[in-house]
């Protein structure tokens, strides 16, 4: 299958040349808008169809409704949060996107993006080797692997390199959790040795079905049965909350599924203006906090 290009763009810092997109600031802004109403939308479909299958008696409260939606699938492209349909991943077309926020229906331009993510690896994972020392940090040793899926076409060293300083951050979970993250290498894992967590790097294809029963839709990643799967569309491209910041975007990436693995659930905006704490859905919605992708200084 050819690749796809994907339809979000991505992160306020200048990112790596190949994880740029080109598009105008203000025609940006209006799309992320049109964005955000359309999945949404699509959101609340799912929400209605997870709890038509949960229940048929049952009333739930708006709160309630987007935790069962943030739990079929966690992050949504270029917003954030399990989508039951959240953006497709199309060749760019012009197409209706539906009511804007002042109740008009517009019409979203083509895009033009430098990255293409492919749909598909080769389904094929493997753990990769973290370089770096352990921890030296005190306190409960959480083990944890990081593996990527055959065929994305990423520097997997680089990779493995932002997981570990993701984890080990002073900002990290570490401190806030009281805990030590310890990394399995390949050869351990190989022959048996226990891990907690699994940092998974994967193709949209993949994700979704290491999701499964969650519904990403190619889009946005999730923690499931041990693993923090990481969505490589998200992981190239970012997401309008980071605005052109795709690296600060994967630190909230990884900080985000792992602290599921920690136990840690979702979370709402305390207060607008504040920095939102790393378990709200920071892809989806802001609430009227600001982009922050640490589990402490928020």
């Amino acid at each position: 299958m050819p690749p796809i290009r994907g339809r979000w763009g991505a992160p306020t810092r200048p990112p790596d040349h190949e994880d740029r997109v080109n598009r105008s600031p203000a025609r940006h802004r209006r799309r992320a808008v049109s964005r955000r109403v359309r999945l949404r939308r699509t959101l609340l479909a799912a929400v209605v169809l997870a709890l038509v299958v949960v229940t048929t008696v049952r009333l739930v409260s708006r709160d309630e409704a987007s935790d069962v939606a943030a739990t079929v699938a966690d992050q949504l492209p270029g917003i954030q949060a399990s989508p039951a349909a959240s953006g497709s991943a199309a060749a760019p077309s012009a197409t209706p996107t539906g009511d804007s926020e002042d109740g008009s229906t517009t019409t979203e331009a083509p895009r033009t993006e430098t990255v293409e993510v492919p749909q598909n690896g080769t389904g094929t994972i493997r753990v990769v080797t973290v370089p770096g020392p352990q921890s030296t940090a005190s306190g409960r040793v959480v083990r944890y692997t990081v593996e990527v899926e055959k065929g994305l076409g990423v520097d997997e060293t680089k990779v493995a390199r932002t997981v570990r300083e993701v984890l080990l951050h002073e900002r990290g979970w570490q401190g806030k959790d009281g805990i030590r993250f310890v990394n399995v290498s390949p050869g351990e894992e190989k022959a048996g040795a226990a891990v907690d967590i699994r940092v998974t790097l994967a193709s949209p294809g993949l994700t979704d079905r290491l999701c499964a029963p969650l519904r990403t839709l190619s889009q946005v990643s999730c923690w499931n049965n041990g693993r923090s799967v990481l969505n490589l569309r998200r992981w190239q491209l970012g997401d309008d909350s980071y605005g052109d910041d795709v690296e600060r975007y994967r630190i909230y990436q990884v900080n985000h599924e792992v602290g599921h693995g920690l136990g840690h659930q979702h979370r709402s905006c305390p207060a607008k203006g504040q920095r939102a704490p790393v378990m709200v859905q920071q892809t989806l919605d802001l609430q009227g906090c600001k982009a922050w992708p640490y589990p402490t200084g928020a």
